[in-house]
């Protein structure tokens, strides 16, 4: 495995670190960007192929991948590669948020019942559900749906 992660830094130029990181941004681009980079692997491909003939195909398209992906991003200015890290961001805060609602049962009943302070809740849902919040943001979403309801039963 060694022998190929030392061919893949040598066609990219690149450490596999920075090779993931590449991959990783791949995933979280609209759906043109990543065409653009597909459009821009093939000739990319085959540039390295008439270079390096003697290397698996499986290989140098990778390499491929990750040096297209490279060329695309930079000519992406400040402005959108930022906001494409921001959407990534809420999208991983949406989806934690998510979480803590399918376990919403079991946070009423910690917080109203067993009386547990936000802090004690967090530690019970990390060791017992694997999830790993903070208790500022437990205490918003506590905040912004439990008030909703004693709002509204107090209205009524």
């Amino acid at each position: 495995m060694d022998k190929l992660e030392s061919k893949i830094e040598q066609l990219t130029k690149l450490s596999t670190e920075l090779q993931n990181q590449k991959l990783r941004l791949f995933a979280r681009v609209d759906t043109s960007t990543k065409l653009k980079i597909l459009e821009r692997q093939k000739p990319v491909f085959h540039k390295l192929k008439s270079i390096y003939s003697d290397i698996d195909n499986s290989l140098l398209t990778l390499a491929s991948l990750v040096v297209s992906i490279n060329d695309v991003l930079k000519e992406i200015d400040t402005v959108n590669f930022n906001a494409i890290k921001l959407k990534t961001k809420s999208v991983r805060q949406k989806a934690k948020r998510d979480k803590m609602l399918g376990y919403w049962a079991i946070i009423r009943t910690l917080k109203l019942e067993q009386d547990l302070s936000f802090r004690q809740i967090v530690q019970y849902l990390k060791k017992y559900h694997k999830l790993e919040v903070a208790h500022s943001t437990l205490y918003r979403l506590w905040s912004e749906l439990e008030t909703k309801k004693f709002k509204q039963n107090g209205e009524k």
